[in-house]
């Protein structure tokens, strides 16, 4: 069975509209203060995006987990 692990953050950008990062296999264990510290840094470099983010709006982990069936019987 696998798992994987995705970070996803919302923003907004400046002119009001929402905009959505989600980074793969992120650290589940990773603490609100370091993910407030990403998406500040984030915003603060926001210049490298073509829709730069102005405001952190939502942080979440979202964890799959992957289950094979055996079909051949």
């Amino acid at each position: 069975m696998a798992e994987g692990t995705k970070l996803v953050l919302g923003f907004q950008n400046a002119s009001g509209t929402n905009m959505t990062l989600s980074y793969s296999h992120a650290k589940a264990s990773a603490t609100a203060a370091q993910v407030k510290a990403l998406m500040n840094g984030i915003i603060a470099n926001g210049s490298i995006f073509a829709n730069v983010p102005a405001t952190a709006k939502s942080a979440k982990i979202v964890t799959t987990t992957e289950a094979e069936y055996d079909l051949s019987a």
